[in-house]
């Protein structure tokens, strides 16, 4: 009995391992398409609400988080920023040491909203950065079942953000880590950000966590 029960569960746990690839390529194949619904979204809801759905994970790995997060309004598909804050925090907390750090900042400048995600971790050399942003690549031989990652979602945030016409600059960290940093473009016409915005501020301010 135990033998079957072994297998069951590895049985279950494999089908659910491939429902979040599914799941994965097919949000990085929605996002190189292009953004589809364009409507206000706030980019310092949805990073606290992204945090507050890492809680669990954060606590888990003892983090703390260092969140200035302040109103920055962009003009894009809602779902799929939300998707990549998720991944972003997601990302910083994969790949972090136990009792890390991660930084997180929302902010307006020049009418553009900017999104930094920067975290402690293993050293990654300079030259390796880039690849990191490619489907299926990963920081040394890690492997995806180790920590449940597929290697797809930085991928899928330079999908999202090329989709949107954002910026993306990513650096190593001297003492070990990544930091991303994402510039939206402003509005053509400011206007539009008078409507109501897409994932408002539900969600307590992150705190209590450093």
């Amino acid at each position: 009995m135990g033998t079957w029960q072994a297998v069951s569960r590895e049985l279950l746990s494999s089908n659910a391992e491939q429902e979040r690839l599914i799941e994965a390529m097919l949000t990085l194949a929605s996002s190189e398409a292009g953004s589809g619904e364009h409507e206000p979204v706030d980019l310092a809801a949805v990073a606290r609400g992204a945090l507050v759905a890492a809680g669990a994970a954060i606590d888990g790995r003892g983090l703390c988080v260092h969140a200035d997060i302040r109103p920055a309004a962009l003009v894009g598909d809602p779902l799929l920023v939300q998707q990549l804050v998720t991944n972003l925090i997601d990302n910083a907390v994969r790949h972090n040491v136990q009792g890390g750090d991660i930084r997180i900042t929302t902010k307006t400048t020049s009418g553009r909203a900017v999104l930094s995600v920067a975290n402690s971790g293993p050293v990654i050399p300079a030259a390796e950065v880039d690849r990191l942003f490619q489907p299926f690549q990963r920081l040394g031989r890690r492997t995806a079942r180790r920590d449940g990652g597929h290697g797809l979602g930085l991928s899928i945030v330079h999908a999202i953000a090329t989709a949107h016409d954002a910026a993306i600059g990513a650096s190593a960290q001297p003492a070990g880590g990544l930091a991303v940093d994402l510039t939206f473009p402003a509005p053509p016409d400011p206007r539009i950000l008078d409507r109501p915005l897409k994932i408002r501020a539900e969600y307590d301010p992150v705190g209590g966590r450093g």
